[in-house]
Protein backbone atom coordinates (compact mmCIF):
# COMPACT_ATOMS: atom_id res chain seq x y z
CA UNK A 1 0.00 0.00 0.00
CA UNK A 2 2.74 2.54 0.69
CA UNK A 3 4.16 2.08 -2.62
CA UNK A 4 0.61 3.51 -3.92
CA UNK A 5 0.63 6.00 -2.12
CA UNK A 6 3.97 6.90 -3.56
CA UNK A 7 2.74 7.19 -7.08
CA UNK A 8 -0.10 9.41 -6.42
CA UNK A 9 2.13 11.62 -4.59
CA UNK A 10 4.48 12.08 -7.29
CA UNK A 11 2.31 14.04 -9.78
CA UNK A 12 0.34 15.92 -7.26
CA UNK A 13 3.92 17.34 -6.03
CA UNK A 14 4.75 17.89 -9.79
CA UNK A 15 1.55 19.67 -10.14
CA UNK A 16 2.28 22.21 -7.46
CA UNK A 17 6.35 22.32 -8.37
CA UNK A 18 4.98 23.61 -11.59
CA UNK A 19 2.16 26.16 -10.44
CA UNK A 20 5.07 27.20 -8.15
CA UNK A 21 7.67 27.95 -10.83
CA UNK A 22 4.86 29.08 -13.08
CA UNK A 23 4.21 32.30 -10.14
CA UNK A 24 7.50 32.61 -9.14
CA UNK A 25 9.48 33.15 -12.95
CA UNK A 26 9.00 35.58 -14.90
CA UNK A 27 6.48 34.80 -18.19
CA UNK A 28 6.19 35.75 -22.12
CA UNK A 29 2.56 36.33 -22.99
CA UNK A 30 1.98 35.46 -26.37
CA UNK A 31 -1.26 36.22 -28.60
CA UNK A 32 -2.43 35.71 -31.67
CA UNK A 33 -3.35 39.41 -32.66
CA UNK A 34 0.41 40.28 -31.90
CA UNK A 35 2.10 37.06 -33.20
CA UNK A 36 4.27 38.26 -36.29
CA UNK A 37 4.65 34.61 -37.36
CA UNK A 38 2.42 32.05 -38.48
CA UNK A 39 -0.51 31.05 -34.94
CA UNK A 40 0.67 27.53 -34.11
CA UNK A 41 -1.91 26.49 -31.34
CA UNK A 42 -5.99 26.74 -31.88
CA UNK A 43 -6.27 28.73 -28.70
CA UNK A 44 -5.15 32.91 -28.98
CA UNK A 45 -2.91 33.52 -26.08
CA UNK A 46 -0.73 31.40 -24.34
CA UNK A 47 1.69 32.32 -21.12
CA UNK A 48 5.32 31.00 -22.07
CA UNK A 49 7.21 30.02 -18.93
CA UNK A 50 10.47 27.75 -17.60
CA UNK A 51 10.39 24.86 -14.99
CA UNK A 52 12.00 22.66 -13.43
CA UNK A 53 15.85 22.20 -15.24
CA UNK A 54 14.90 24.03 -18.64
CA UNK A 55 11.42 22.69 -18.79
CA UNK A 56 9.32 24.76 -21.57
CA UNK A 57 5.32 25.07 -20.73
CA UNK A 58 2.68 26.85 -21.91
CA UNK A 59 -0.22 27.87 -20.11
CA UNK A 60 -3.66 28.85 -22.34
CA UNK A 61 -6.39 31.94 -20.56
CA UNK A 62 -8.16 28.64 -19.53
CA UNK A 63 -5.50 27.28 -17.33
CA UNK A 64 -4.69 24.31 -19.24
CA UNK A 65 -0.83 23.64 -19.00
CA UNK A 66 0.82 22.14 -22.41
CA UNK A 67 4.60 20.55 -22.79
CA UNK A 68 6.54 22.22 -25.37
CA UNK A 69 10.05 20.68 -25.35
CA UNK A 70 11.72 17.29 -24.98
CA UNK A 71 12.18 18.04 -21.15
CA UNK A 72 9.01 18.76 -20.19
CA UNK A 73 7.34 15.94 -22.06
CA UNK A 74 8.99 14.02 -20.17
CA UNK A 75 8.77 15.26 -17.09
CA UNK A 76 4.86 15.34 -17.59
CA UNK A 77 4.33 12.16 -19.09
CA UNK A 78 2.33 10.36 -16.75
CA UNK A 79 0.75 13.41 -14.92
CA UNK A 80 -2.96 13.45 -16.30
CA UNK A 81 -3.13 17.92 -14.85
CA UNK A 82 -0.75 18.16 -18.14
CA UNK A 83 -2.53 18.27 -21.53
CA UNK A 84 -0.62 16.77 -24.58
CA UNK A 85 0.27 19.43 -27.00
CA UNK A 86 -0.93 17.78 -29.69
CA UNK A 87 -4.24 19.04 -28.54
CA UNK A 88 -3.82 22.98 -29.74
CA UNK A 89 -1.35 22.26 -32.25
CA UNK A 90 -2.22 22.78 -35.73
CA UNK A 91 -1.73 21.37 -38.55
CA UNK A 92 0.07 23.35 -41.44
CA UNK A 93 -2.04 24.37 -44.52
CA UNK A 94 1.39 25.12 -46.47
CA UNK A 95 2.74 21.75 -46.02
CA UNK A 96 0.57 18.75 -45.96
CA UNK A 97 1.02 16.07 -43.14
CA UNK A 98 3.33 18.67 -40.74
CA UNK A 99 2.54 21.10 -37.91
CA UNK A 100 3.05 24.54 -37.71
CA UNK A 101 6.18 25.27 -36.18
CA UNK A 102 6.52 26.34 -32.33
CA UNK A 103 10.28 26.84 -31.90
CA UNK A 104 10.70 30.08 -31.46
CA UNK A 105 8.32 29.58 -28.48
CA UNK A 106 10.94 27.25 -26.85
CA UNK A 107 13.54 29.77 -27.51
CA UNK A 108 11.47 32.34 -25.86
CA UNK A 109 11.08 30.08 -22.83
CA UNK A 110 14.84 28.94 -22.52
CA UNK A 111 15.97 32.59 -22.86
CA UNK A 112 13.54 32.79 -19.04
CA UNK A 113 15.68 29.38 -17.75
CA UNK A 114 18.80 31.99 -18.14
CA UNK A 115 17.12 34.45 -15.82
CA UNK A 116 16.02 31.88 -13.40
Amino acid sequence: MKNYFTYLKFPTLLLIALLISCSDTNTIQFSKTDYSGQWPFSVDKVEVYCAGYKEIYCKTEQGRIYPLNGSAKSAAENNPEIGKIEEIWLDNPDFEGTKIPYIGFIEEGLKLCENK
